[in-house]
């Protein structure tokens, strides 16, 4: 865990300071800014007004009247350089230093604290030690999209986040696949934006043991010849879990228990496991396989006879989802990362370093694989509707085999 123990002081001569980022950003992003729209930020930001609160900030809404969002958005880095502070809660480190860097670079004197925590444990226990305790400490949240809707929005953590995007870019429909409304994760569609797209092959294969072509969909995957013969992480659980509710999704429950039961799949621990037996060529099929498992394999040259297939109806997408908190103590300088980060330059900064793929149609797809099949529906794990299906589809699995060991 990344302790917080950065902290930013805004000096005398950020005014200036902020102007050269705010011109910096747009260069960045292909819109230029008027030496004027220069100085007002100049002055904004060294003039000692207060910083907006939370409410403030969300009221303001997206901005619809043509270049008027560029007043805006000065106004925005400016008060955002009177907070000169910015709290993330991110899930993992390293991966969100690259975009963090970046951001400070572009908005000079604003310091960027991080918690990086993989554990949700961890982290919602932070978040609420802070609402007990009457003093937030985070603003935004880059997270497991379940936990955060299941237990953090139950639990009213989460501000609506729909209002801070004000950015044209940000909020254009065409720029995001399955439209801007398709990006939130919860039902009411305003607290959880999932700005990855990043599709999870479920299935690989060892090439020298199936054909091009011979398996297209679950259908195949029910033949008899591969009866035995298909190794599988648990399907109770995890990744295996979430295939498994694609599936119920696509073909019901009869087709999954012939696919867990009659074919008489071959349970395994994953990971290296699912690596070792697929390019062993002691299984043809494997479900669960990641590619970082390949690795050691990758070195000695047989990774190349594994292949993964691309099956909508047993794949899925999991998400990190993007979230507002509530009582943010930096409200403007949140508004403004957000902005940001779902920009082209500060998601072609993510996705290369997470690695993922961007949901934004501009950004060049980091993991090719991970793209999909043209018109293609994957299972969304992560998304609110589909968590009561996910749930019933454990129990309908378990019943099946057991309870998970």
């Amino acid at each position: 865990m990344d302790a917080l123990t950065r902290r930013g002081i805004l000096g005398s001569a950020m005014g200036a300071a902020l102007a050269s980022g705010c011109a910096l950003a747009a260069t960045q992003e292909g819109e230029p800014q008027a030496p004027a729209a220069q100085s007002r930020a100049a002055q904004v930001a060294s003039s000692s007004s207060p910083a907006p609160t939370a409410k403030d900030v969300a009221a303001q809404g997206p901005a619809s009247r043509g270049d008027s969002w560029k007043e805006e958005w000065e106004g925005l880095a400016a008060a955002a350089a009177r907070e000169g502070s910015l709290s993330l809660i991110t899930w993992g480190g390293r991966a969100y230093r690259g975009a963090i860097e970046r951001f400070e670079q572009v908005f000079p004197g604003i310091v960027v604290h991080q918690l990086a925590e993989s554990s949700p444990g961890v982290w919602l226990e932070r978040v609420r030690q802070g609402r007990r305790a009457g003093a937030q400490s985070f603003d935004l949240a880059f997270v497991q999209p379940d936990v955060a809707l299941t237990q953090g929005a139950r639990e009213g953590l989460w501000a609506p986040i729909r209002p801070l995007l004000v950015r044209p870019d940000v909020v254009d429909e065409g720029a995001w696949r399955d439209g801007l409304d398709g990006r939130f994760l919860d039902d009411r569609g305003e607290v959880c934006f999932d700005w990855e797209y990043q599709v999870f092959h479920a299935y690989a294969i060892n090439k020298d043991l199936v054909q091009p072509g011979e398996i297209r969909s679950v259908e195949d995957l029910l033949n008899p010849k591969w009866r035995g013969r298909i190794l599988t992480s648990d399907p109770r659980v995890g990744t295996g879990l979430w295939s498994a509710a694609s599936v119920v999704k696509n073909w019901g429950d009869a087709v999954l228990e012939e696919l867990l039961v009659d074919q008489r799949p071959v349970l395994s621990a994953g990971g290296s496991y699912l690596a070792e037996g697929l390019v062993s060529s002691r299984y043809p099929v494997a479900l669960g396989l990641r590619p970082k498992a390949l690795a050691p394999f990758r070195e000695k040259g047989l990774a190349d006879r594994v292949a993964f297939l691309d099956l909508p109806d047993a794949d899925f997408v999991p998400s990190t989802g993007l979230l507002y908190l509530d009582r943010a103590p930096h409200p403007a300088a949140a508004k403004l990362f957000v902005n940001w980060i779902l920009g082209r330059e500060g998601q072609t900064i993510l996705t290369r370093d997470t690695p993922t793929n961007s949901a934004r149609s501009d950004v060049a797809a980091f993991e090719p694989d991970g793209i999909g099949r043209a018109g293609a529906v994957y299972f969304d794990p992560d998304r609110e509707a589909n968590h009561a299906p996910i749930t019933a589809t454990q129990r309908f699995v378990t019943r099946l085999l057991g309870r998970a060991p």
